[in-house]
């Protein structure tokens, strides 16, 4: 990234995923996989944990996200592990985010194990100067109580719907795209929603709920290729009617304010999108009740605001009694 270029240093301050062309996607896509082999190779030979690889990293901080609990990195190329990008990292400890601020060069300890990575250690090589980082726009934080707007969006069956169509149920919604790669995002967060869907189908509490899972790429993501991705995940292929649990996209028109509403950022860079991840449950009156940025969110915590939130009409159903179904990651 340029220092002199500000309009993409506007433009980057916002974002909280990898933008970059598809050739070094495919590279960035090709390290991981062997590094995710090596992994479970290492598992099934000796049938211990993985051990960590540690990597070098020496690059520019972009963005802060201390919701999401990650650094956006424009760094240089890490040996041996991926080519020179911008993409965020997670940190191993909160006080890493403390030290930091848009603009400093850094050098950091990247742990690789298994399927995730994080910042270990970091070091502050040189700090932007004072007034040469450009002020991010703010970000709407969905609070407890608000009224969530009647947003219009487009099913995986090409049906005009509204959040105002599950008034009376708690309903759990999430952000993604299908041709996210990076498995700690959207794969990570649609997997969970599937334990969360398993652990609700044996509970009194199914009838009373409702998963929606909306992309921001409907360019890409139409009902078509809607439909077959969250068949996989739900694992019922072609028998899948949707019923419990919707995927959609809203129209161009409304996905950015809708995205925003939702404390969601995104931009789109060819087939890739940069983007954060939220995660809100939403009270049979339509308002927010719970609201979880970025992936560190557990199913248990959902399952534990379902119970506390949706009104039984008759003896209610405690947490305790759902237990997170577990659920493997499905392929693109």
């Amino acid at each position: 990234m340029h220092p002199n270029n500000s309009a993409s240093m506007v433009l980057r301050i916002i974002v909280v995923e990898t933008q970059h062309a598809a050739s070094l996607r495919r590279l960035r896509d090709l390290a991981f996989s062997l590094v995710t082999c090596a992994f479970a190779l290492s598992l099934v030979g000796c049938g211990k944990k993985p051990e960590a690889h540690h990597y070098a990293l020496h690059g520019r901080i972009i963005s802060v996200d201390k919701l999401g609990h990650e650094l956006i990195i424009d760094h240089d190329a890490i040996p041996g592990f991926m080519e020179a990008m911008t993409m965020p990292y997670p940190v191993a400890d909160n006080a890493i985010l403390e030290q930091v601020g848009p603009g400093d060069e850094i050098r950091a300890d990247l742990k690789v194990e298994d399927e995730h990575i994080a910042i270990d250690k970091l070091d502050v090589v040189k700090k932007a100067a004072p007034g040469s980082a450009p002020v991010p726009k703010p970000m709407h934080v969905p609070t407890t109580g608000e009224q969530v707007p009647n947003f219009s969006l487009v099913n995986q069956s090409g049906h005009r719907i509204h959040l105002s169509d599950y008034h009376g149920k708690t309903l759990l919604i999430t952000f993604f795209y299908t041709r996210c790669r990076l498995n700690d995002y959207c794969p990570r967060v649609n997997g969970s929603f599937a334990a969360v869907n398993k652990s609700l189908a044996g509970s009194g509490l199914y009838g009373k709920t409702h998963l929606l899972s909306v992309s921001f790429d409907p360019e890409h993501d139409t009902p078509e290729v809607l439909r077959s991705y969250g068949a996989a995940y739900t694992e019922r292929y072609s028998k899948e009617d949707f019923k419990h649990w919707e995927f959609a996209s809203a129209p161009k028109s409304q996905m950015r304010q809708l995205a925003d509403f939702f404390g969601v950022f995104y931009e789109k860079d060819g087939d890739r999108i940069t983007h954060s991840l939220s995660t809100a449950v939403i009270g049979p009156d339509g308002k927010i009740e719970e609201w979880y940025p970025g992936n560190s969110w557990k199913t248990e915590e959902l399952l534990a605001a379902i119970s506390e939130t949706t009104t039984a009409s008759s003896e209610p159903v405690h947490a305790a009694s759902l237990q997170p179904s577990s659920t493997s990651l499905k392929p693109r």
